[in-house]
């Protein structure tokens, strides 16, 4: 960590991460595949994974964060790492932005829970509330909850949205 950080050890715990992204500092989301913050807002929720910055002006809003595995908040330290996590920020809100994009609350339910599924370990998924899960998508709690009972009575088939 740089001496010029504010913060100089990882943050791990949830309340130092929700105050930490509510300090206006820049962070990035340390860990590797499987590991993802859910940062919540008043209307929406944002997934930012691996990589990804959070804090700043993101998130000076958020008002509850879900972790998704284990993960920590590190100080992007030099112009390119932050740059790097500021390109990673942009490509999970590009494919969130992709998965509402279809007009059916049904179907944007369905890609989000594929995608959930590719990503992130099946505990981890069904720990994650469907209110949660709704706001990612633009869907109402008992649409998730629908396709969640679909996913539980049929194989899993392979998810069409990726991330870059």
């Amino acid at each position: 960590m740089s001496d010029k950080a504010l913060i100089l050890k990882p943050i791990v715990e949830s309340k130092e991460i929700l105050t930490s992204l509510r300090s206006g500092q820049l962070l990035a989301v340390s860990g590797t595949r499987g590991n993802a913050l859910i940062v919540c807002h008043t209307h929406y929720a944002e997934i930012a994974g691996p990589g990804a910055a959070v804090g700043r002006f993101f998130d000076l809003d958020c008002h509850r964060i879900i972790p998704i595995g284990t993960i920590s908040l590190i100080y992007p330290e030099s112009g390119s790492q932050r740059q790097q996590a500021y390109a990673t920020r942009k490509n999970w809100v590009a494919l969130m932005q992709k998965m509402t994009s279809n007009p059916v609350p049904l179907q944007r339910a369905q890609t989000l829970l594929k995608f959930l599924h590719k990503y992130f370990p099946a505990d981890a998924i069904a720990q994650l509330p469907n209110e949660i899960l709704a706001q990612l998508v633009g869907v109402l709690p008992k649409t998730i909850e629908i396709v969640r009972h679909a996913f539980a009575s049929q194989p899993q088939s392979q998810p069409t949205a990726t991330l870059r």
